[in-house]
């Protein structure tokens, strides 16, 4: 089940742009705490104990015991905004939750077998890498597993089929037959090089087309000349 981790946040008075700038340059991280029993705060963390907080086996569903002003509020973490480059984290929102109402989470889908899986030659697509559940704070998951070992070509396996992992109360935030993996015969050397030829036949359409077109605009200008000559 998800990890609980203390955070201790600060209460942040000045919103300008200029003060979240300060802030970050002294290895802070702005945020905002929202959600159940709480009125909108806005707070920072320090950016280093947050990202321990991030990287327990819980992930991002961490349960956040977060601390205000001597208050603790049980929070998770939502919209990460982070750098682009660096990765840093920017700003992050501390959603605070009842301990007893259903909350909705991403939970990773962890696959085990795989030395085992594809021995008549399939090739396993994997797509759905998290599972949407609706679930107790308390009780959420840190992951799914999935058994991949014994599954040949055209094999499909579904959330459905993770629904035994579910824990008490909880249910799929998504249509319970949406696919997770799928087991795909091999492509032959013969099927790659006819898809590239047809995605080469594709390439050339626009030249054609404007081929055509070119043709059809001096239509006109051969329809009008015929005009002036029998003027």
């Amino acid at each position: 089940m998800a990890d609980q981790v203390r955070l201790a946040a600060e209460r942040r008075d000045d919103l300008g742009k200029g003060a979240t700038g300060r802030l970050r340059k002294q290895g802070r991280v702005p945020g905002i705490m929202y959600g159940y029993e709480v009125d909108p705060t806005s707070v920072h963390v320090d950016a280093l104990e947050l990202y321990h907080t991030l990287h327990t086996e819980a992930g991002l569903n961490a349960l956040i015991r977060l601390e205000v002003d001597g208050d603790t509020h049980l929070t998770v973490a939502r919209d990460l905004q982070r750098h682009p480059i660096k990765g840093e984290t920017l700003h992050v929102d501390f959603l605070a939750v009842d301990r007893d109402t259903p909350i909705s989470v991403e939970v990773p889908v962890h696959l085990v077998g795989e030395e085992d899986a594809g021995s008549d030659g399939g090739v396993i697509n994997h797509i759905l890498y998290t599972a949407p559940i609706l679930v107790k704070p308390l009780d959420v998951p840190n992951y799914f597993e999935l058994d991949i070992s014994e599954l040949v070509i055209n094999d499909v396996l579904r959330l459905e089929d993770l629904a035994d992992q579910l824990p008490e109360g909880a249910e799929f935030d998504a249509d319970p037959e949406t696919t997770v993996l799928t087991v795909n015969a091999p492509i032959s050397e013969s099927e790659i090089e006819a898809m590239e030829e047809a995605a080469g036949q594709e390439q050339d359409e626009p030249e054609l087309i404007g081929e055509e077109d070119e043709a059809s605009d001096e239509a006109p200008a051969d329809e009008a000349g015929d005009t002036d000559d029998e003027d």
